[in-house]
């Protein structure tokens, strides 16, 4: 534990020039207006300051989201609240990555005090890196932890309970974090919520809870998952608002149990949810919004102080990235010499021509400069889909040694490369031929800089399965079926509900088997 402090306190050391970047900027005030107030509210960031680049349209972001909360205060006093699974993408998280998850977690928390966090509900992927890293944050952030179901008052500096007055109203929070979505010994920090409910109810009475009075809320922060908050609701309908988390269940709507309605969004700040409060109406008037956090809401705060916070934090992280894959690659023994290394494009485009020259003309053979041109090209989250064989014996483990060289590397090689998609704001939105154009000279380039493997780029076996000895393995054929099963496997591996989806149904969860048939058939090299 000592040893992990250490790391985390060199890890928050390097992060103190954009604490002063950041707290030194002068924010415009949202303008509270007596009339209502905007309770908006997000949950399950998973440690994401801005979309990642991968998206048709993209959502979420620090910028567009700030955008948002200009665009509200406006007309409105905008009160912000967190339910969890926050600064951290899981509840377990890999030593090799974690000095880039603990800055991207603290920078996250840097970000969320500045777009005005009141309350936060920590969940179980917060608590990542452990308690005392939540502890760090709580003493020294300006939000304030909610948590009404601790066990021990005194591991964490919160709050039990809060009250938001204004003109008419009066709100009452309560955070609750459920025992059961940790695997761990953890559980054994919070109380059941169910339980320790009618007392708190008791004690927000002797702070002036009524709850025959219509401008009383009661409203639930809850990260336990949207079944639990159901039940949660019609055990106690005096209620009026459950905020959950945990579950991710996308709720367009409001789910009214009663009287209690229940609301949840969706991941990664894609939409920020609003309860709309009219300070001076009977708490029946309230309703609900969800804000889709498209793009073009970054242009509401003008000059808007979080690009310029983006573009440091990327800056930072590829660097803190690229330490990390050293060490990783530098403590390695790999056996990984002795075997045989994937086939790349260029291998295969010797026999498969017809098929080569369609892939050169798709998304896909130029996948990488998508990453290249948003500066996440040294994060492993993101090249993973981006190329062949990261993590794999047969691939590459580190964004350094995606490319090797047969003689020494040319020190402008990447400098090369990105000159060629510079200018392209979107890799999908290109024609096959200007395409077809970038690939081909990526393949010169490769071939005058004398480059062994290159793994960068959606490849032939990012699909297809392809035995070492190919072609002249005498393995049996395998079935179209099967084969089919697998490319399919493949492709969503990748093209998941909150990457690709228009793939998906409403929900992002559900496959669209009619808009996934569609993308095959235009991602499907020809037979001949």
């Amino acid at each position: 534990m000592k040893k992990l402090l250490f790391l985390l306190s060199l890890t928050l050391s390097s992060c103190s020039f954009f604490i002063k970047n950041i707290e030194d900027m002068d924010h415009p005030k949202h303008r509270a207006v007596n009339q209502s107030l905007s309770l908006v509210f997000s949950h399950n960031i998973s440690g994401e300051t801005h979309p990642c680049g991968c998206r048709n349209f993209p959502l979420g972001g620090l910028p567009q989201v700030a955008g948002l909360f200009k665009k509200l205060s406006d007309t409105s006093e905008v009160f912000y609240v967190d339910t969890g699974d926050t600064f951290f993408p899981s509840s377990v998280i890999p030593l090799s990555m974690k000095d880039s998850l603990a800055f991207a977690a603290n920078n996250l928390a840097l970000g969320l005090d500045q777009l005005g966090l009141k309350f936060f509900v920590p969940g179980d992927q917060d608590f990542a890196l452990g308690m005392d890293f939540l502890k760090t944050l709580a003493n020294t952030r300006k939000f304030e932890f909610l948590i009404s179901n601790l066990k021990d008052e005194s591991v964490i500096k919160h709050r039990r309970f809060a009250i938001v007055e204004r003109a008419n109203a009066k709100i009452f929070l309560l955070g609750f974090v459920a025992p059961d979505v940790f695997n761990n010994s953890l559980s054994e920090q919070f109380n059941d919520i169910s339980q320790v409910l009618p007392g708190l109810i008791e004690e927000l009475k002797l702070a002036g809870y009524n709850p025959d009075n219509k401008y009383h809320r009661l409203v639930i922060l809850s990260h336990a998952g949207f079944d639990p908050d159901e039940t949660l609701a019609q055990k106690f309908p005096f209620i009026d608002w459950i905020v959950g988390a945990h579950s991710q269940s996308f709720l367009r709507f409001s789910r009214d149990v009663g009287n209690v309605k229940i609301v949840q969004t969706l991941s990664k700040n894609h939409y920020v949810g609003n309860i709309s409060i009219d300070l001076k109406e009977k708490k029946a008037m309230d309703s609900y919004t969800l804000h889709e956090i498209r793009d073009d809401l970054e242009k509401y705060l003008t000059p808007n102080p979080f690009r310029k916070f983006i573009d440091d934090h990327k800056s930072k992280m590829s660097t803190i990235q690229l330490a990390e894959q050293a060490k990783m690659t530098n403590a390695s023994v790999s056996p990984s010499n002795s075997l045989k290394k994937y086939k790349t494009a260029v291998n295969c485009i010797e026999c498969h021509k017809v098929q080569g020259e369609f892939w050169q003309g798709t998304p896909h053979a130029i996948a990488y400069t998508t990453l290249m041109n948003v500066r996440e090209q040294n994060n492993l989250h993101c090249i993973k889909c981006h190329s062949l064989g990261l993590g794999d014996p047969k691939g590459f483990s580190a964004a350094k040694n995606m490319v090797s060289f047969k003689n020494k590397p040319i020190i402008d090689y990447w400098n090369q490369i990105h000159a060629l998609s510079s200018e392209v704001k979107s890799v999908r939105k290109l024609d096959n031929e200007s395409i077809k154009k970038i690939s081909k000279k990526w393949f010169e380039v490769d071939k005058q800089s004398g480059i062994k493997n290159n793994f960068a780029n959606v490849q032939c076996l990012n699909c297809h399965s392809n035995h070492d000895e190919h072609p002249f393995n005498a393995d049996a054929p395998d079935t179209h079926d099967h084969k089919m099963t697998q490319v399919k496997n493949k492709c969503l591996s990748c093209h998941t509900g909150e990457q690709s989806p228009e793939w998906y149904a409403k929900d992002e969860k559900t496959l669209n088997e009619k808009a996934y048939s569609q993308k095959l058939k235009k991602m499907s090299c020809p037979l001949i």
